[in-house]
């Protein structure tokens, strides 16, 4: 039989067990890395955060990642809203673009979180503002996004 198991998670995409469920002695009540208090449900609706997906008499070595947003409500989890905030709030720090621009950049990346049609304008539109604010900003805004953007938004910026 093949399930998910419930993953614990802090608010800024810190996890301290991917099954909660099965490993309670891994549960952390504030996260080690960050001190924010961990989760275990969607703030939104309360379903249980998707964990590893196990089967029995499978091993895996996948390495885990939280999701993006919740399989139940389709909420984005706080860390997408935390990475998306953080990135926008380092290109106004960083300059280079408008008002207007900002705004833009904030809703292209909240698309990016997701796989939708609008991936590849979005994507586009990306990578126009990365080239306006320079490589630094732009490394930056990399390492703060690409755990929650979309695999399809990845090869649409980064390639492979």
């Amino acid at each position: 039989m093949a399930t998910y198991r419930v993953a614990e998670v802090c608010p800024n995409g810190h996890v301290s067990t991917s099954s909660a469920d099965t490993s309670p002695e891994l549960r952390e009540k504030f996260c080690s890395s960050c001190g924010e208090p961990t989760m275990m449900q969607c703030p939104s609706c309360q379903a249980a955060i998707r964990g590893d997906y196990y089967v029995e008499g499978v091993f895996s070595l996948s390495e885990y990642t939280p999701p993006a947003h919740c399989h139940n409500c389709g909420s984005a989890f706080p860390w997408t809203a935390r990475k998306v905030e953080s990135a926008v709030e380092l290109v106004e720090v960083g300059g280079g673009l408008t008002d207007s621009e900002l705004v833009q950049l904030r809703t292209d990346l909240t698309e990016l979180t997701k796989d939708s049609p609008k991936t590849q304008v979005s994507s586009l539109r990306f990578k126009t503002a990365m080239a306006k604010v320079g490589s630094t900003v732009a490394q930056g805004v990399r390492d703060i996004v690409v755990d929650v953007l979309s695999e399809a938004a990845k090869k649409a910026i980064w390639g492979g």
